[in-house]
């Protein structure tokens, strides 16, 4: 072979590894994302557990069940736990929150309260305060929060 052909055979072999590195990237994120949901899905699940045993060891010192001495053991155990376990969620990274999402929340919102609004007949209402659209069942204005009151029909 000449020096030409293996130049372009490996030259074609290092793009091909470059390129099946690139498509398995996006994979290899989402994995350790969901290493990391469950990671603290396990240690809020064991908090829960320790509480819970902390509770039925409360319980059982309570109703006399437990002695004294046994109670202070084991409850110090339970707490340090505890504590280890709180420890550890407050140190995960915290899930990104995307702000775009509570915009979608709040239009949807007020596209399903506008479609009620139509749907009753009923004249639109807005508030006194700020001016946002109200639905008749409304008692507060969910922008301003001034109470809204009903207007009393006259006879």
């Amino acid at each position: 072979m000449s020096p030409v052909t293996i130049g372009s055979i490996l030259f074609g072999l290092i793009i091909l590894i470059l390129l099946f590195l690139f498509l398995v990237r996006p994979f290899m994120k989402a994995s350790s994302e969901v290493e990391a949901v469950s990671k603290r899905q396990e240690l809020t699940t064991r908090k829960e557990a320790v509480l819970e045993a902390i509770r039925a060891l409360d319980f059982d010192h309570d109703t006399g069940k437990m002695p004294d001495e046994e109670y202070d053991q084991q409850r110090s155990v339970l707490m340090a736990e505890a504590v280890a376990t709180l420890k550890a969620l407050d140190q995960m990274p915290a899930a990104p929150v995307n702000e775009d999402v509570y915009a979608q929340i709040e239009a949807a919102i007020s596209r399903i309260k506008a479609q009620r609004s139509q749907s009753q007949g009923a004249p639109a209402r807005f508030c006194s305060n700020c001016g946002q659209a109200l639905d008749s069942r409304d008692n507060f204005c969910a922008k301003c929060g001034q109470p809204v009151y009903a207007v009393q029909p006259s006879s």
